[in-house]
């Protein structure tokens, strides 16, 4: 496995991602299966090869809460790794996944081998950080089909070419549990948009036809306040 596909190792000396590379550990885990549970203790730096796995939290009323999607190149186990605490969360496999585990000791000493790898750590954090302040504010929005909106529109990527694409969107349950709402509501928010021509469903992805009206339709006035998506509030 190339770990080089891994922004954070991506500038390791080649001795050096070789004997990181031998201490990998390949897991496979099928759809639904559990990678790994809240508070259990830390024992590594896990990598995404190949699938898509989700972090959830369960509410005080036993309701599953979805958290952020990990995509392919993705690594999950980080602050664990820093700070030695139990997990925050559990990660459940979305579809069959292929991840890679970096014992606790050696992933530690990677962060802080190299400035380009401290580096890269700390662009990971700001990331995680502006999109959970992004994931905060979709979740306040108080119409659940705008949230439905909203997740689409974040979770759309821009192709070559400049078409916008939703890949391996999570089954409608799984959108439900993310954005708190049912999957009927997710189902007839995704009707409304194809019929509308906003976007088109092709196979196992989503191409998002028209952003522009997307967008408008997940930051539309309402209760009279207009809702930003992917703008920090102001303190």
């Amino acid at each position: 496995m190339d770990l080089r596909k891994f922004p954070l190792f991506a500038n390791l000396p080649e001795e050096e991602l070789n004997v990181t590379s031998s201490l990998l550990r390949l897991k496979q885990f099928g759809r639904r299966e559990i990678v790994c549970r809240k508070e259990e203790a830390a024992d590594g730096l896990y990598l995404l090869f190949s699938g898509s796995l989700q972090a959830v939290d369960i509410a005080e009323d036993g309701r599953e809460i979805g958290l952020n999607l990990i995509r392919p190149g993705s690594f999950f186990g980080e602050l664990s790794v820093i700070d030695g605490l139990p997990r925050s969360a559990h990660i459940v496999a979305l579809q069959p996944s292929l991840v890679g585990v970096i014992p606790q000791a050696a992933a530690r000493e990677t962060f802080y081998k190299l400035p380009a790898t401290a580096e890269a750590m700390m662009r990971h954090l700001t990331a995680l950080v502006r999109n959970l302040s992004t994931f905060r504010a979709l979740l306040a929005i108080p119409n659940a089909q705008q949230r439905v909106y909203a997740l689409l529109l974040q979770l759309g990527q821009q192709m070559p070419g400049g078409l916008v694409v939703i890949q391996n969107l999570p089954k409608q349950q799984e959108v439900a549990i993310m954005i708190n709402t049912s999957r009927e509501t997710v189902s007839r928010a995704i009707a409304h948009l194809v019929a509308l021509g906003v976007i088109e469903k092709d196979f196992r992805r989503l191409i998002v036809r028209d952003p522009n009206r997307l967008r408008r339709m997940a930051t539309q006035q309402v209760t009279g306040a207009v809702i930003r998506i992917g703008v920090p509030a102001s303190r």
